[in-house]
């Protein structure tokens, strides 16, 4: 993989991006990947950071030559946040020819896609999907998600909620009201209470929803030690901005389990400050690894902004398949299907592979908190890392997930 991306860097000021418009022939020297994301709704700003790292990825490697002496086409499908649209989105890039298809920042709509490609036998990649049921009950054969998901943060974070808040502390919860939100708020109650803490409210809300103002009312009365915020994208900012605005913070500590930085950017560090939260990985790794710091340099020369774990998603995405498809010397998806289960690489951290028995990708979670306006020098340094977990020790085990995929052949 190493050689697959250096020299990257030297090329991404003259980006030529390979657009793909609908219903245009496909030529035998190039290929057709769908881009299904997020432009409009609740996770939009997700959305966008993913595609222009898919765009920036699939520039770097045409650059470079292309994938087995083809060059790559892509086209570009908004799911709007939104599932059945994510379906429909997904069926029409495989029936326009697409080899394969990855995006989306909504475990549903990941879950949509990979029902179509697993039937229309096409590798998905999924993008931002965070639901421990994407590789786990609705988990299939061609797919693969790099993405961390619930279990793994809950894990991961139990000990610095119980150190933080004591064994016997009180949580209330306010969560997405879908397969994202309600199996990470399972997940964190579940780990909490095993240490001894109560639950004393939970409340699901509606994506998209404007006003939290009733609900967060309700937490005001429970008087929880801790309030857990299982929302994300423009969803979470409202309800922050809600938190703040109602003093929240003075009376009890807010906890984010699932943070992407467009996020917290628009908030700030004053309102981010103290914040308990995780992520998969941040821009701040660039100072650590290498391979992340050749991303966050060519997404910066491209864009002139810092890219999230969204978009970070879109780049292993991309720079795994292909890779797969060069060990595999062929675009079949049996093969490359093969060339991906159970393969180590090192792309942005150190070394991960993909698990071949349920499509997890295998790599740290890093427990984080907001940093205070003093500690944050630039509008895009609002974390500091409190303790990392490795993918093995986090990760679901095949007693807890016992899935079975479907056969290649």
């Amino acid at each position: 993989m190493k050689r697959f991306v250096s020299g990257f860097f030297l090329v991404v000021l003259s980006l030529s991006f390979s657009f793909y418009p609908s219903g245009q022939a496909l030529s035998s020297e190039t290929v057709l990947f769908g881009l299904n994301v997020p432009l409009s709704g609740s996770y939009s700003l997700q959305g966008e950071d993913q595609l222009k790292a898919y765009k920036l990825a699939i520039d770097i490697i045409n650059q470079q030559g292309g994938v087995i002496g083809k060059k790559i086409v892509y086209s570009v499908r908004d799911t709007e946040t939104n599932a059945a649209v994510a379906r429909k989105n997904a069926k029409e890039a495989i029936a326009e020819g697409a080899i394969m298809v990855t995006g989306g920042s909504a475990s549903d709509e990941a879950i949509a896609q990979a029902e179509e490609c697993q039937a229309a036998g096409v590798v998905f990649m999924a993008g931002l999907t965070h639901s421990n049921d994407t590789t786990g009950k609705d988990a299939h054969r061609h797919t693969f998600r790099w993405y961390n998901n619930g279990h793994q943060t809950a894990k991961a974070m139990a000990a610095g909620l119980v150190n933080k808040f004591g064994k016997e502390a009180k949580y209330a919860f306010l969560y997405a009201d879908y397969t994202w939100g309600i199996t990470l708020q399972k997940s964190v109650q579940e780990v909490v209470e095993k240490a001894g803490a109560k639950t004393v409210l939970n409340i699901p809300t509606e994506l998209g929803k404007k006003s939290y103002v009733s609900d967060l009312l309700k937490v005001k009365q429970a008087k929880p030690d801790a309030l857990v915020l299982v929302h994300f994208g423009k969803d979470m900012i409202n309800c922050i901005k809600q938190v703040n605005q109602m003093n929240l913070g003075k009376e009890m500590a807010i906890v984010v389990p699932l943070m992407e930085i467009h996020m917290a950017q628009p908030l700030g560090p004053a309102i981010m400050q103290g914040i308990l939260t995780s992520k998969c990985w941040y821009h701040g790794l660039s100072e650590k690894y290498e391979g992340s710091k050749k991303f966050v340099d060519a997404f910066e020369a491209a864009y002139h902004k810092k890219p999230g774990n969204s978009a970070a998603t879109a780049w292993v995405n991309i720079f795994q398949y292909t890779d797969a498809v060069k060990r595999a010397g062929s675009f079949d998806h049996v093969k490359v299907i093969k060339a991906l289960e159970g393969h180590k690489f090192t792309l942005l951290v150190d070394e991960e592979y993909w698990r071949d028995w349920d499509h997890q990708g295998i790599h740290p979670t890093f427990v984080m908190e907001g940093k205070t306006p003093a500690e944050s020098k630039d509008e895009w340094d609002l974390f500091k890392i409190i303790s990392v977990h490795k993918g093995d020790d986090v990760a679901r085990t095949k007693q807890e997930n016992p899935v079975k995929l479907e056969p290649l052949e």
